[in-house]
């Protein structure tokens, strides 16, 4: 296993934990990035050493660097990562409150964009990033422009038979 490979897995390793514990604020993400460095730098150094001492050639050896390694940046993330509650998520674990398909559908939802705009909300100058859309509201606002719009018709019409 190389050092790319192990990189690759810190970075799934903190969008899992991410996506699974949704309620971090903007601490969340500067955690995300030191943790990030901090791992590469030691990934880095153990791909070094490993090179150095021909460690690559020992299949066992690497699985067992990559088992320990995977189970070191799991640890420090789910032990400090932050969240908006002030309780780390081993702690929420040990007390039996595990990720529910609602807290990954809106881990899911910070890292997806919604293209489905109302025309009319995109002039304005606000962030529409993942927004949420009434569509019975907006059925109904249509039907209601679309009635207007052929009531003025028919009286148009009614005008010009008479």
């Amino acid at each position: 296993m190389n050092g790319w490979q192990r990189f690759a897995v810190l970075i799934i390793c903190c969008f899992a934990v991410m996506i699974l514990y949704p309620d971090f604020g903007a601490s969340g993400w500067t955690f995300i990035g030191m943790i990030i460095a901090m791992w590469t730098g030691v990934i880095l150094i153990l791909s070094v050493v490993s090179n150095l001492f021909g460690l690559y050639k020992w299949e066992s050896l690497n699985k067992l660097i990559f088992f320990v390694l995977t189970c070191a940046i799991m640890y420090s993330l789910l032990w400090y990562f932050p969240q908006e509650d002030k309780v780390t998520p081993v702690n929420k674990i040990k007390y039996g409150e595990f990720p529910t398909k609602a807290d990954i559908d809106r881990g899911l939802k910070r890292f997806t964009f919604n293209f489905d705009f109302v025309r009319r909300n995109a002039k304005r100058k606000e962030n529409f990033t993942n927004q949420d859309i009434n569509e019975k509201a907006i059925k109904k606002e249509i039907k209601k422009k679309v009635s207007q719009k052929t009531d003025e018709l028919v009286e148009k019409l009614d005008i010009q038979v008479d």
